[in-house]
């Protein structure tokens, strides 16, 4: 089984911006029926929606690290 949380951390630390972790995760679901059923048990297990969990993922671990470094900076 896929571990989509770290798929999706390894691409936020690849890409720039947001749109293109999101392009390149719809790519490979795209491409690899596995990591799209995984993807929809993953959803599950964490209480995401199918359309919008891995958004809400990315959002969360954005929002994150920017408290992260507010801390830091205090």
């Amino acid at each position: 089984m896929n571990d989509i949380s770290e798929i999706l951390r390894t691409l936020l630390d690849q890409f720039a911006r947001t749109s293109e972790v999101e392009q390149e995760f719809a790519s490979m679901m795209n491409n690899d029926p596995q990591l799209k059923e995984d993807y929809s048990v993953w959803c599950d297990d964490m209480g995401y929606d199918i359309k919008t969990g891995y958004q809400d993922f990315i959002d969360e671990q954005l929002q994150d690290r920017d408290e992260f470094w507010e801390d830091l900076n205090e």
